[in-house]
């Protein structure tokens, strides 16, 4: 098999995914995009990995709890930059379950369907006045080319957005995308590396498999690096995979100087999954889903 770099593609490039970034007024003084959604429209399978801190933030407690009972139906990801939900309490978390009902009823998608990320000021409660207005709005925006938008409303202290994509022919002939997006600048410590990554693809895959491509890639990569000594209570790296239909998938070939042949052997899985999760599961009550 082999695959290309598509350089200007982005979350939303692979068959079935839609995504934006809006601005809400989440950062002080700014009017940067700060509230990022990421959505398909096909039923995925999904994997994840999670902070190893011992205070993890509301979103990273009701992420994983929603894992615990559904990893082959998600369908979206909320991510806001600016204020983290992290040393919130009780109330943190009702506004995280909050957020990912907004998102699941403005959708009309179940409400255990939906994962959640937050980046930005830890000890700071989110703005839910701000929040409940931008879901609205990006669920209204949400468009197969908005990925870069939500790349840019992720970014926290990054100066840049970061994203990669590739798009992989397999042996058997099918043509699928892999997409990712991360935030994650200064603060740099294994275990996840003080980052958030979100990872789409078209690519149908068994949920067990996944897990363990993802986990594996993280070992390699993100929970090898450290600057600062510093952990984050908000790391995690989600993938999501719809398995969209081969017909449907997009040329592997774009015209054009951006995208760049790499025809080398790869594994079958391409990237990324979780084993198991790396930190105890919280109590969270499911039901006020």
């Amino acid at each position: 098999m082999s695959y290309t770099i598509f350089e200007d593609g982005h979350i939303s490039s692979p068959t079935g995914f839609r995504a934006t970034g809006v601005s809400c007024g989440l950062k002080d003084g700014s009017k940067a995009r700060d509230l990022a959604l990421v959505f398909s429209v096909q039923p995925c399978t999904a994997a994840a990995m999670f902070t190893t801190s011992a205070t993890p933030a509301a979103p990273v407690f009701l992420s994983q709890a929603i894992l615990t009972r559904n990893r082959e139906t998600l369908r979206a990801v909320l991510i806001n930059s600016g204020q983290a939900n992290a040393g919130t309490g009780q109330s943190g978390l009702t506004d995280a379950i909050e957020c990912a009902k907004l998102v699941a009823d403005e959708l009309e998608i179940p409400r255990d369907a939906v994962l959640l990320m937050s980046t930005g000021i830890i000890g700071q409660s989110l703005s839910m006045h701000k929040i409940r207005d931008g879901i609205r709005r990006a669920v209204s925006e949400l468009d197969s080319g908005g990925g870069k938008r939500a790349a840019v409303a992720m970014m926290t202290t990054d100066t840049r957005a970061k994203e990669r994509v590739y798009r992989v022919q397999l042996r058997e002939g099918h043509r699928v995308t892999l997409a990712g997006m991360a935030k994650g600048s200064r603060m740099v410590h294994p275990r996840l590396a003080t980052m958030l990554a979100v990872l789409t693809t078209d690519l149908a895959i068994d949920e067990r498999l996944l897990n363990k491509a993802l986990h594996q890639s993280v070992e390699r990569s993100f929970n090898r690096l450290s600057l600062d000594g510093d952990m984050s209570p908000n790391d995690s790296v989600l993938i999501l995979a719809n398995g969209a239909p081969a017909v449907l998938q997009s040329p592997m070939r774009v015209p054009g100087s951006s995208v760049h042949s790499r025809k080398r052997s790869i594994s079958c899985v391409p990237i990324w999954a979780n084993r198991s999760f790396v930190m105890p599961l919280p109590a969270v009550k499911l039901s006020r889903l």
